[in-house]
């Protein structure tokens, strides 16, 4: 990690690239700088917050006066460490219908997706046992955009990104967004529909702003 003593790493990384590549390049994609759990910060803990090991939103805003800046939306999955997760282990309204509890003798052979751990993963709640979707890892609990209260609650942090200068936003794994059990559960029509929808949302407040989707198929 690049910093000076006593310097937030972003506001290092705005000196440095300004010193350095400012005349050739004018936009940055800051991997993710949220709080995490896991996968080198695809694991997010918290949507709104700025890892306080690499500074915080004034630090982001000022290095967006300098260049465009990508920031990415985790929108298929959140940590297991996060609050909304930790209240649906406690079975507390809305966040009980947050995730995607499945009986694990589905048939589930028709999913396709790039990691070879369990599909489902064993949680003890409040109310009892649950197996919960995890496209990725243990760590990171699938999100049931199926849910309008989900949706509206990625919207929300969708246009927060916005107002905290995000000039370009990338959908980190967005092809498995929507599950459907006896489909392959990548690039499901309601999945591009969700993604029409954040960009006619965009296109009334923030037109200016890119939408880039991780396009992953295995």
């Amino acid at each position: 990690m690049v910093h000076h003593a006593g310097e937030p790493p972003l506001a290092t990384l705005r000196q440095l690239l300004k010193q350095t590549i400012q005349s050739e390049i004018n936009s940055v994609h800051i991997l993710p700088f949220y709080p995490y759990s896991s996968d080198d910060g695809f694991s997010v803990i918290d949507f709104y917050a700025v890892n306080p090991e690499l500074g915080d939103w004034a630090d982001v805003q000022a290095l967006g006066q300098d260049f465009h800046l990508m920031f990415d939306a985790v929108f298929n999955h959140i940590s297991v460490k996060s609050a909304w997760f930790q209240a649906y282990l406690r079975q507390e309204p809305p966040y009980d219908e947050y995730f995607i509890n499945v009986d694990p003798k589905t048939d589930l052979s028709q999913v396709r997706r790039p990691r070879a751990l369990p599909l489902l993963t064993r949680v003890e709640t409040a109310k009892g046992e649950r197996h919960v979707w995890t496209t990725f890892s243990d760590d990171q609990i699938d999100l049931n955009v199926a849910n309008p209260d989900v949706l509206l609650d990625l919207i929300r942090v969708l246009l927060f990104y916005v107002e905290q200068g995000a000039a370009l936003i990338r959908l980190d794994a967005i092809a498995f967004l929507w599950k459907e059990v006896g489909t392959s559960c990548v690039h499901l029509p309601q999945t591009h529909l969700i993604i029409q929808l954040m960009r006619d949302i965009l296109d009334a407040v923030a037109p200016e702003v890119v939408i880039i989707t991780e396009t992953n198929v295995p």
